[in-house]
C-alpha cells in the first residue's frame, strides 16, 4: 500500500546542471547561501548556531599543543581549522577540507573550504564525476553570471598512493596537481539539509518581526492617519523643452514635505504649524483604528523563538540564561550542559576521526601521541555564572531589614530552598517556630 501526501514537498531539489557539470543544490543552486542569510537575519537562529558550534567544538583538543600546529604556509593552525569546520558542521551538518600531498604521498598542507562553496560533480558527466566544484559566488551576489572557467574542480579524497599517482598524471604533473577535497556529508551521494531546516520559515518570521519593530521606531510609533486636503490642479512643467505633448507634474506640496520631516524617533512630539486661507482649505487629519499588533507580535515572537530553539535541539536553559535565577536554576543549567554535551558527542567523535584520518599522515608529524579527542564543555560553567550571582543576591537578602518570615518565603519561592534550609539560613527563625511554607509548583 502506498500513501501519497500532496501537501508535503521535498525541502531541496537536486538536479544535474549540464552547464557547470555539477548537481544543483536546490532549484536555484543556492540553498546554503539562502539559509545563511535567513540565519543571519534571525537573532535566535544565530544564537542557536553559535551555541551548537560551541558545544561541538567543546574546549578544543585534549592535546593542548595541537591547537598551535601550523598546517599550511598561510598560517592556518589546527585550532583555527577546528573552529571553522565546527561552525559549518553546527549549521550545515557537513564541512570541507582541502588537502595536498608531496611526492611521497604524505599530506603536505591543508586548507579550510567554506561548505556553501562546495558542489558535487555530476556523476553522469565523465569530466566531473568523482570531483567537487569550488566556487565562491554560487548565489550570484557579486557577479550576475557564473563563469565556468573560474570554477575549481578537486578530486574526491582518496589517500591511496596509486589513486594520487593517477590524479597527478591526469593533471599533467605535480606542478599542476590541485589536491583533493575531504567532504564530510552525513547524507550519501546527496546534499544535506541544515540542522534546523524544519523551522527555517521561522527564521524569516523572526526577521520580519525585527523589521516591523524597526519601522515602528523610525516612524516614532505614530498612529496610522489619513490626511484630507483639497485636490491640487496639475501644473504644466515648463522646465522641459517645448513639445506637442505638454508634461504635467503633481509635485509634493510644502505641507506634505513638512509632514515627512516630522516622522521618526528623533522627530516625534514636535510642533508643526499649518497655514490655510479659509475653512474650506483646512486640512483634516483622521486617524483610523488598526489591529493592536504589539500583543500579536509578542505572542508570535515567543512561539517562533521556541520553535527555532527546538529545531536546533538546544536546551532552552542555554539560550535564555538571563531568565534563570536561583541556585536551583544553576543546577538546571548544569544538567542542560551535560545533556547537550551528550547530544553533540557524535559530532565530536566524527571530528576526532576526521582529524586523525587526515593528519596522522601529515609530514612532518604533528601529533605523535595520536590523541585527537575533543574536550566537551565543562558543566562547572553553570556554577560559575548562576551560582555566584545567586549567592550575592542571597547575601543581600539576609542582610536586609525584611521580616524573617519574608526572607524565608523568598528563599523558598525564588531560590528553591526547602523549609528547613531556609529557616537555618535566617537566625532566630527556629525560635519563633514559623509555619511551613507550601510551594505551589
Amino acid at each position: 500500500m502506498k500513501t501519497y501526501l500532496p501537501q508535503i514537498e521535498k525541502r531541496i531539489l537536486v538536479r544535474p546542471n549540464q552547464s557547470f557539470g555539477i548537481l544543483n543544490y536546490d532549484m536555484d543552486n543556492a540553498y546554503p547561501q539562502r539559509m545563511l542569510e535567513l540565519v543571519g537575519a534571525s537573532p535566535t537562529a544565530k544564537d542557536c548556531w553559535n551555541k551548537r558550534a560551541k558545544f561541538i567544538g567543546g574546549n578544543g583538543f585534549e592535546q593542548h599543543d595541537l591547537a598551535n600546529q601550523l598546517i599550511n604556509d598561510k598560517g592556518l593552525s589546527l585550532g583555527k581549522l577546528l573552529k571553522a569546520v565546527t561552525s559549518d558542521m553546527a549549521l550545515f551538518t557537513g564541512f570541507g577540507i582541502h588537502i595536498n600531498y608531496n611526492a611521497n604521498f604524505k599530506v603536505a598542507s591543508a586548507n579550510y573550504v567554506r561548505f556553501e562553496d562546495i558542489r558535487i560533480g555530476d556523476p553522469g558527466n565523465p569530466e566531473t564525476r568523482g570531483k567537487y566544484a569550488i566556487y565562491t559566488d554560487w548565489g550570484r551576489k557579486t557577479w550576475k553570471n557564473i563563469t565556468r572557467s573560474k570554477i575549481a574542480f578537486l578530486d574526491k579524497y582518496n589517500p591511496d598512493p596509486e589513486s594520487i599517482r593517477h590524479q597527478v598524471t591526469a593533471a599533467g604533473g605535480w606542478n599542476n596537481y590541485k589536491g583533493q577535497l575531504f567532504y564530510f556529508n552525513p547524507e550519501i551521494d546527496d546534499y544535506p539539509l541544515i540542522e534546523a531546516d524544519s523551522v527555517w520559515e521561522d527564521f524569516e518570521t523572526e526577521a520580519g518581526i525585527k523589521i516591523f519593530n524597526n519601522r515602528e521606531v523610525l516612524t516614532g510609533f505614530l498612529p496610522s492617519t489619513m490626511l484630507f486636503m483639497q485636490s491640487r490642479r496639475e501644473e504644466a512643467d515648463n522646465s522641459t523643452a517645448d513639445s506637442d505633448k505638454q508634461v504635467y507634474s503633481n509635485k509634493a506640496s510644502q505641507l506634505e514635505r513638512d509632514l515627512g520631516t516630522f516622522q521618526g524617533a528623533k522627530s516625534a512630539q514636535k510642533i508643526i504649524v499649518i497655514e490655510y486661507e479659509d475653512e474650506s482649505s483646512k486640512p483634516s487629519f483622521q486617524p483610523y483604528a488598526i489591529q493592536n499588533n504589539d500583543k500579536l507580535f509578542e505572542a508570535t515572537e515567543k512561539s517562533v523563538e521556541a520553535r527555532i530553539i527546538k529545531g536546533f535541539s538546544i536546551p532552552k536553559e542555554l539560550i535564555n540564561p538571563e531568565k534563570s535565577s536561583g541556585l536551583s536554576n544553576g543546577g538546571e543549567k548544569k544538567e542542560a550542559i551535560s545533556e547537550f554535551n551528550d547530544n553533540t558527542a557524535p559530532e565530536r567523535i566524527d571530528l576526532s576521526k576526521t582529524f586523525a584520518q587526515l593528519f596522522n599522515n601529515f609530514y612532518p608529524s604533528i601529533n605523535p601521541s595520536g590523541n585527537w579527542d575533543i574536550v566537551p564543555v565543562p558543566t562547572e560553567v553553570a556554577d560559575d555564572i548562576t551560582g555566584i550571582k545567586a549567592g550575592a543576591s542571597i547575601n543581600q537578602l539576609l542582610a536586609s531589614a525584611l521580616p524573617v518570615e519574608n526572607k524565608i518565603a523568598t528563599l523558598i519561592y525564588a531560590y528553591g530552598f526547602k523549609q528547613s534550609e531556609a529557616e537555618a539560613m535566617c537566625p532566630g527563625a527556629q525560635l519563633k517556630g514559623y509555619p511551613e511554607v507550601i510551594r505551589e509548583d
